[in-house]
């Protein structure tokens, strides 16, 4: 129960901290809470591959491959640059994302969230740094998939609490005409984690 409860606290300040995932699901907020769990959903299947590559001793190998680790960086990187420029252009008032980018499909929000998450190799390392700690060597899966689903448990809580919020706050900002003035902030937010990344 004591590495359980610090288990929680550990990966529930980490959740809460602003990153990509915040700032993405921030952004669906502007189209509806339908959107920001469609993205969760995303955010929740990139974290399940990256649990079983840990699981299965693959992530050890990733992150000893110098090549491997440094494509990942980068690729990731340029993904996030790409989604912080498409967020300052097309701006996130809710009329303006109806008429300007608004996605017809919510499998591309899905992909989008998955691609958010697995675009920072980043996480892989965050991955094989916590679970080591709270992983018994005789248990070492068992452990994995428990400490795992509240990893899961507690991303679904504190993205969809985001959400929720973001909703509220771009309710007030569409009628204050600041929407376009927070996506940019967003927008940018997303290109310093970006940069960031490559930086290391």
């Amino acid at each position: 129960m004591e590495l359980t409860l610090q288990f929680i606290a550990v990966t529930l300040f980490i959740e809460v901290a602003p990153g990509p995932a915040m700032l993405f699901v921030l952004y669906q907020s502007g189209f509806g809470f339908r959107y920001v769990m469609t993205g969760i959903l995303g955010l929740l299947t990139a974290n399940i591959i990256w649990i079983s590559i840990v699981a299965t001793g693959l992530g050890l190998l990733i992150s000893q491959s110098v090549v491997a680790f440094e494509l990942l960086r980068y690729l990731g990187a340029g993904y996030l640059a790409f989604i912080g420029y498409k967020i300052c252009r097309y701006g996130l008032g809710k009329q303006q994302l109806v008429t300007a980018e608004k996605p017809k499909k919510y499998w591309q929000i899905y992909l989008q969230g998955i691609l958010t998450s697995l675009s920072n190799p980043k996480a892989l390392l965050f991955f094989l740094a916590l679970f080591p700690n709270f992983t018994r060597q005789d248990f070492f899966v068992a452990d994995i998939l428990y400490f795992g689903a509240l990893k899961l448990l507690i991303l679904l809580v504190v993205m969809s609490s985001y959400g929720l919020v973001g909703g509220k706050i771009f309710d007030f900002v569409n009628l204050s005409k600041m929407a376009n003035v927070v996506s940019r902030l967003l927008g940018v937010g997303i290109v310093i984690a970006a940069v960031a990344i490559i930086r290391g």
